[in-house]
């Protein structure tokens, strides 16, 4: 009996309500509407009642007007800029302090962390003692105490800054040195300056090619650097060259206010008016044949000490003038007392010769007092400072401004140099703006520009009570960036001492075996193994860094969240401003780690 062949019997179905994989997919959906209702429900309550409080609930407000005053501002800014381009400054001034912390914090915390294992009792001592005072020390203290106990009781004033060589200016508003800036000629080395990006990295690729294939150790980096460089050096020259100014470049000098502006004459008529631009790192040379500055001698309480009788002008260079001298503007007050220089014409101290040897001894710079009577110097002395000669070298600001020392004819009198002035003795201190429209076309002056090069060096001066030119760093970014940097590093060397302890000692024995000394042997050996195992957490502490950068509050530095919070109290929309808060550091964090992240992965060790 012939049978016939079914085939195999197909399974029965699985029901979608009893099929596991259907129920997790079904059960996820849910979950993700829910959670997408539940943040719909709390937008719309929080959206509501802002309209009904009459507070933002978008956006919108950025756009208008500011008015937010920012002291440091890496691009150009003013308070009529609207809040969003605030917001940029304040990310920007973040930017610079983790930039620069993260940088500085590498390289303490590696120079602390090789202290812990040094042989020398004395280095590892001191680097143990850092690191447990400053790593249980709270970061707001630290910085409270850089803040208020160093940076603004320890450097002397403005008027009397501590010079370093370089021409760097250290005082109580900060840090001040030379920096390299982009004229307006720029523009002709930018296309060399990319050709040279350009061969760098065709060339590295080739030559990291090159090294891959020849199996060989070596530098992909050398080569393609030397050309690039040669060829941004070549660029530079031809459009050093090919610098010329502006056909209708122009400066309005007002030397009764010691300002200036470099412009653009578009109508030719010599004056800065609207319409016309002021013209960007343009370098000029300032004369003033004869004149004269002002100032009153004052008793100012400086660097923690009373210092009594001290005269200030502008600080002025010895190759800036011909000749100088100061003289007593009362001729009696010349009679019985002399001065005592410190800094060429410009600082000194008016006393009274009592031993008659003809120079300065210490006290007497003191009046004669009453027996128990609080001691006081010869302030209130008013002096002339009369310069023939002068010339300076100015870089006109992104404005196009430059600013230099108030000078007066020689023999004007004015009355309002007399007083104490404002800021602590510090206002008034050069001379006053002012003068008659004869005095001011009677003063000789001059202003000769000077053919810019692609890049110009601004030198700090100090034409009044505060620095104009190069880079100033204040008070508040040190103090947050030296907090930072020294808390931070701290846990870095417990990081760099664990990872160069994590090297097995038998890589030590096996370079020691081939007659390595201890130096190749940690530079050679053990610190590039040990910088795979530091990296991964280094990261981590960077990004702490980053973030522990909101406290900058507590040193009045405009840090993105300072800025943030003034724009949320001024506005009332503290609700939109947090979520930019929350997204901004967010973004900041996240970038920092992705570009570190690489790093980590160029360093890790390839299985085979």
């Amino acid at each position: 009996m012939a049978t016939r062949n079914l085939g195999p019997e197909r399974p029965e179905s699985i029901p979608f309500y009893r099929n596991v994989k259907i129920i997790g997919t079904l059960v996820q959906i849910v979950f993700v509407l829910l959670v997408g209702f539940g943040i719909y429900i709390l937008y719309d309550n929080v959206t509501t009642r802002l309209t009904t409080s009459n507070l933002p609930a978008d956006f919108s407000f950025l756009d208008e007007r500011a008015g937010v005053p920012i002291g440091e501002t890496t691009i150009p800014y003013t308070t009529n800029d609207s809040y969003w381009r605030a917001l940029l400054v304040g990310i920007l001034n973040t930017l610079n302090v983790a930039v620069i912390g993260i940088i500085l914090t590498s390289i303490l915390g590696v120079v602390i962390g090789v202290m812990r294992l040094s042989t020398n009792w004395l280095l590892r001592q001191i680097a143990t003692v850092y690191v447990e005072v400053i790593r249980n020390t709270p970061l707001a203290v630290q910085l409270i105490f850089w803040y208020y106990a160093v940076l603004l009781a320890v450097p002397p004033r403005v008027s009397n800054p501590i010079e370093l060589p370089g021409n760097i200016f250290f005082s109580q508003v900060g840090i001040a040195f030379p920096w390299l800036f982009p004229s307006y000629n720029f523009s002709l080395w930018l296309p060399w300056l990319v050709v040279a990006a350009i061969l760098f990295g065709g060339l590295f690729v080739y030559r990291r090619t090159q090294i891959e294939r020849s199996e060989r150790s070596g530098r992909a980096w050398t080569w393609p650097l030397v050309v690039a460089l040669a060829v941004a050096g070549l660029g530079y020259g031809v459009a050093s060259w090919q610098s010329s100014l502006p056909e209708a470049i122009d400066a309005e000098f007002l030397a009764d206010r010691g300002r200036g502006t470099i412009f653009l004459d578009r109508n030719g008529d010599g004056k800065f008016g609207d319409g016309e631009r002021g013209l960007a790192r343009a370098v000029a040379t300032v004369a003033v044949a004869q004149g004269q500055l002002s100032t009153t001698s004052q008793d100012l309480t400086e660097s923690g000490e009373v210092v009594y009788g001290t005269f200030r002008f502008a600080i002025l260079e010895e190759h800036e003038y011909s000749s100088a001298s100061v003289d007593f503007v009362d001729p009696s007050a010349a009679e019985e007392l002399s001065l005592h220089f410190l800094r060429g014409p410009s600082i000194g101290t008016v006393y009274r010769d009592r031993n008659n040897n003809g120079v300065y001894d210490p006290g007497e710079e003191l009046r004669d007092t009453a027996e128990g009577a609080s001691p006081s110097g010869f302030s209130g002395i008013r002096l002339t400072l009369s310069v023939t000669d002068f010339e300076r070298r100015v870089v006109s600001s992104r404005d196009g401004s430059f600013r230099v020392p108030i000078f007066t004819v020689a023999g004007a009198e004015d009355d309002s140099t007399t007083g104490g002035g404002t800021g602590g003795g510090l206002g008034g201190l050069f001379g006053p703006p002012g003068g008659t429209d004869d005095a001011e076309s009677a003063l000789d002056t001059s202003v000769t520009h000077q053919v810019a090069l692609p890049l110009v060096l601004s030198v700090p001066t100090i034409p009044r009570s505060d620095y104009v030119g190069g880079v100033r760093l204040s008070e508040a970014f040190l103090a947050l960036l030296f907090g930072l940097v020294i808390y931070t590093a701290s846990f870095i060397a417990e990081i760099v001492r664990g990872g160069i302890q994590a090297v097995p000692n038998g890589q030590r024995e096996a370079a020691n075996a081939l007659g390595l000394g201890s130096y190749q042997t940690f530079s050679l050996i053990v610190f590039p193994q040990a910088v795979r195992i530091i990296l991964p957490p280094m990261i981590s502490q960077y990004l702490n860094l980053t973030k522990n950068s909101s406290l900058a509050i507590l040193v009045t530095f405009a840090d993105f969240f300072q800025i943030s919070n003034i724009i949320a109290n001024q506005t009332g929309a503290a609700v939109p401003m947090y979520l930019i808060i929350i997204v901004g550091y967010l973004i900041i964090s996240l970038t920092f780690a992705f570009i570190l992240n690489i790093v980590n992965e160029r360093m890790a060790l390839v299985e085979r």
